[in-house]
């Protein structure tokens, strides 16, 4: 019987910490669970639902209460007192399907993998009103194979898609970053090339706020969130290096592809001067990050843009003017 560990960072969570809590007890489990919820500074009235479940479960609940640090200090405060064979990150904000989980750890995990991805849907407020799930889950294995062979395939973002061996990724902790410290992470946790399974059984539930959006890319964040992107295409660069495995340097190329266009969205929101922009590509150019491969459309959009500098100032003008107040909700509900 395998014990897992639900480790759930939760700040001022108050209006969908229970939402959350609920779908995981909401299963029919055929494993030893131990939820660990980080009580991450809340002023709200989160330390008071955090009690009554605690009241209610005493011996299913550990609750660290701790100051603001973060959500990364967070997880790393649920790893230090997690005891399970097995580890699951969950946002305090988001939900997993009924039965959803103990699927996947009745029909996926066993010893022969060191980690198990899934799949998601991500929903606004919007959505969130009008969507019915399905009534019965279902899902099949889509890759198995090495950590380092998917990430030349396709590397996921998020940890709260991953269920972790606990004693694979030992040693092994969030880093201190503005943003991207899931990719940061699973960088690290992916270049031991561990043993990895792959369904499509689609059971979390990722909700969307809009106003965070358009927050997250307000000009202060989205300068800090700059080096959060310098630091992790960096560290991409330093396991090519340390590895030696021409693979992984193809790996790269890809990674670079898909984290470009959401780096850029920063720069673009970031309100920088020319000359900021210039010093920031040419770094990139001089570390042969850029230009980016190309594997889509965009890419090569993407690549001219950043070549010439001169045309910085009015696209950054109409993202932040035009597609970050009208455009990006829109995108993000379909």
């Amino acid at each position: 019987m395998k014990k897992l560990s639900i480790i759930i960072p939760a700040y001022n969570a108050e209006n969908y910490i229970e939402r959350c809590i609920d779908s995981i007890l909401d299963q029919q489990y055929n494993n030893v669970i131990e939820i660990i919820v980080v009580n991450d500074g809340s002023t709200d009235s989160t330390e008071d639902i955090l009690d009554n479940y605690c009241r209610k479960y005493p011996t299913l609940f550990k609750i660290v209460k701790r100051e603001n640090g973060g959500v990364s200090s967070a997880r790393n405060a649920g790893l230090d007192v997690a005891t399970g064979d097995w580890i699951w990150f969950c946002d305090a904000d988001d939900y997993i399907v009924r039965n959803g989980l103990s699927y996947v750890l009745d029909n996926f995990v066993d010893d022969s993998i060191d980690i198990c991805t899934f799949c998601s849907i991500s929903l606004d407020s919007i959505a969130l009103k009008s969507f019915r799930e399905l009534k019965s889950i279902s899902g099949d294995v889509i890759f198995e194979g090495t950590t380092i062979t998917k990430y030349n395939q396709h590397f996921p973002w998020s940890v709260w898609n991953h269920l972790y061996r606990l004693s694979a990724i030992k040693g092994i902790m969030f880093r201190n970053v503005t943003m991207c410290e899931d990719v940061a992470f699973n960088l690290d946790v992916y270049m031991r090339n561990l043993r990895i399974r792959t369904t499509n059984a689609n059971v979390y539930r990722y909700t969307i706020n809009n106003d965070q959006l358009t927050r997250q890319r307000d000009e202060n964040t989205s300068r800090k969130a700059i080096k959060s992107y310098e630091f992790l295409f960096d560290l991409a660069k330093s396991y090519e290096a340390k590895l030696k495995d021409e693979s992984i340097s193809i790996g790269n190329d890809l990674f670079f592809s898909k984290q470009f266009t959401p780096f850029v969205s920063r720069l673009l929101s970031a309100n920088l001067t020319r000359r900021e922009f210039l010093s920031i590509i040419t770094q990139f150019r001089q570390k042969k990050i850029f230009p980016i491969s190309v594997y889509e459309k965009r890419d090569r959009i993407i690549n001219v843009f950043c070549q010439h500098s001169a045309l910085y100032p009015i696209g950054s003008f109409v993202y932040r003017k035009v597609f970050l107040p009208f455009i990006l909700p829109k995108i993000s509900r379909n």
